[in-house]
């Protein structure tokens, strides 16, 4: 159970007692919340100082101290508690210069109901705990490319020590540095799974490579990449403890007639197995446990890598809330929009890459709308750009608002100049729109094929994803 703690600081004290008692309401299962109030601001900051609050309620007007001085040395204490700034004056200047000093989202007193507060504080919570999960995983991706680095300087002080007699040994450890830097220089999932069957091959002189990965959701392992001398196809699954693959040895390599397995660890972490198959297999029990420690490595530095991407898309996600807290629908429609604009993609024949680009694009679309005084592809743009996984990304958002006969923006770009993915996004992002305004499916689709603004070739894949659906335009 995750515990948090929440500070309320409102000069008027019934006001702060009753708060309290609305957000103790929010424990649960998942989650304890220890609420503490202050009813001045020195009151406040000294109890911050010990309390060390995941969020703090917080007046904008009080007797001592005002509001934005009281957040300002909050933020000082700890940068990443999200503050929700309470007033009584609804004033917009004061909500947005709150905003600007790093304040989470305000919310004007009296409350609307209580869910109202519920749901703002609920929010602030969870922007807490992904801000503070991606500076775990930014500090654990430190530590195992620091791991990298000491077990390539083991490899090349074995270099260094290595007899003349002992060539055949040296140029097997070459093969293996070379094998450690390639997987070292690639960091997306997907790719370094084809990498490690592809350059394991080459380090072994093997007739085939196996390489499992361990499926927490299902307790059991994934083949993910494969040859035609396994009896095993991409995507089976093999239960744990079973034989001969799903034996995980934590001794060793283990051998079965002419296949080699090793197990995958990281620390105490079941990463997976890994199998070769050769005439004359012995030989390389060494070679092949070797290789296991550095596949381990790349492969935790790769999946850590998914995760800080998955928690910069959820932390960018919550952005915005900032001026939305309480409405479901953004979050709603963007995963809408993804699933559709993956739908298409996929019917198009796009890659995996590019359809992942897509969907990241999709699930940020409509990010540039918390942008204050600039357009909405400009503050999208402006949002996206500094997160480099993002850049293709950035792009298709940037031109979503393109239209096909050349009359949109920024560009006024026309057809195909218009980049692939914009245009999906552009096709599900009005169809959402529509069927989120009571219109039926045909409705939409009708609408959206009569104006000029939309690629044909979309809408085509539009259709035959509404008739995969049972709906015949």
């Amino acid at each position: 159970m995750n515990e948090y703690k929440i500070l309320v600081i409102d000069d008027e004290v019934t006001l702060a007692e009753f708060i309290k008692k609305i957000l103790i309401e929010l424990n649960d299962d998942e989650k304890n919340l220890l609420v503490e109030t202050a009813n001045t601001g020195n009151d406040g900051i000294e109890i911050a100082k010990n309390f060390s609050p995941d969020v703090v309620l917080l007046d904008i007007k009080l007797p001592d101290i005002s509001g934005i001085k009281i957040l300002s040395l909050l933020k000082q204490f700890d940068p990443d508690v999200q503050v929700i700034i309470m007033t009584g004056f609804a004033s917009l200047d004061t909500a947005v210069t709150a905003v600007r000093e790093g304040a989470y989202d305000y919310i004007n007193k009296p409350f609307d109901s209580s869910d109202q507060l519920k749901t703002l504080v609920r929010n602030a919570l969870e922007r807490r705990h992904l801000v503070l999960e991606k500076k775990q995983l930014m500090n654990e991706l430190t530590e195992v490319n620091q791991a990298l680095e000491d077990a390539n300087k083991i490899l090349e002080e074995k270099k260094q020590l290595a007899d003349k007699k002992l060539e055949e040994k040296i140029s097997e450890l070459q093969k293996l540095n070379e094998f450690a830097r390639t997987l070292a220089s690639e960091i997306d999932l997907s790719h370094l799974i084809d990498l490690i069957n592809k350059e394991a091959l080459k380090v072994t002189s093997g007739k085939g490579c196996l390489l499992l990965l361990f499926d927490k959701t299902k307790n059991a392992l994934i083949a993910m990449k494969t040859n035609d001398v396994f009896p095993l196809k991409q995507g089976d699954t093999v239960e744990l403890n079973s034989e001969p693959f799903g034996t995980i040895n934590n001794k060793g390599a283990w051998k079965f007639n002419d296949t080699m397995c090793a197990s995958l660890k990281f620390g105490n972490e079941n990463i997976g197995i890994i199998c070769f198959k050769k005439d004359n297999i012995d030989s390389l029990k060494d070679l092949i446990e070797t290789m296991a420690s550095y596949i381990s490595v790349s492969l935790h530095n790769a999946i850590l890598f998914e995760s800080l991407k998955s928690s910069y898309i959820e932390a960018v996600l919550s952005l915005m809330l900032v001026e939305e807290s309480i409405d479901p629908k953004i979050r709603k429609h963007a995963l809408n929009v993804a699933d559709l604009s993956v739908k298409l993609a996929n019917e198009l024949g796009i890659d995996k890459e590019e359809i992942q680009d897509i969907r990241y694009a999709a699930l940020l679309h409509d990010i540039g709308k918390i942008g204050e005084g600039i357009e909405v592809h400009t503050a999208g743009e402006k949002i996206l750009s500094p997160l480099k996984f993002l850049k293709r990304s950035t792009i298709i958002v940037k031109h979503q608002f393109e239209n096909f006969d050349g009359s949109g923006k920024p560009n006024g770009l026309k057809g195909e100049k218009i980049p692939l993915g914009s245009r999906i996004i552009a096709v599900a992002n009005r169809f959402d729109e529509l069927v989120s305004d009571g219109k039926s499916d045909e409705e939409a689709f009708n609408e959206i094929k009569s104006t000029k603004i939309f690629d044909p070739k979309v809408i085509e894949m539009l259709n035959k994803v509404l008739k995969k659906k049972g709906i015949e335009i």
